[in-house]
């Protein structure tokens, strides 16, 4: 029964993490397409796109980190509970 209640917890990083990303990538195709219309040199046009890609890295790691970290601990919990469950019915005489 621990898999499916893990995936329980997974599934709203999940989404959130799907969604992140399709924006990001959105995103990132509109800075570089406008960073390529608005530079001259190609050098500046390659400077600008790397800075957007690493800007764009660092929000999505920054917005999707937290709800992993909290699925996470759920996951712990619950885990740690039925750790202790288990071993409190195995130290009971029958």
């Amino acid at each position: 029964a621990m898999p499916m209640e893990s995936a329980r917890h997974f599934r709203v990083p999940l989404i959130v993490t799907g969604i992140v990303l399709v924006l990001a990538l959105l995103l990132g195709i509109a800075g570089v397409t406008w960073v390529h219309r608005t530079e001259t040199s190609s050098r500046r046009r390659t400077e600008r796109a790397q800075q957007l890609g690493r800007g764009m890295a660092l929000a999505t790691c920054l917005v999707v980190a937290p709800f992993w970290l909290a699925a996470a601990a759920k996951v712990g919990k619950a885990r740690r509970k039925a750790k202790e469950a288990t071993e409190t019915q195995e130290g009971e005489p029958e």
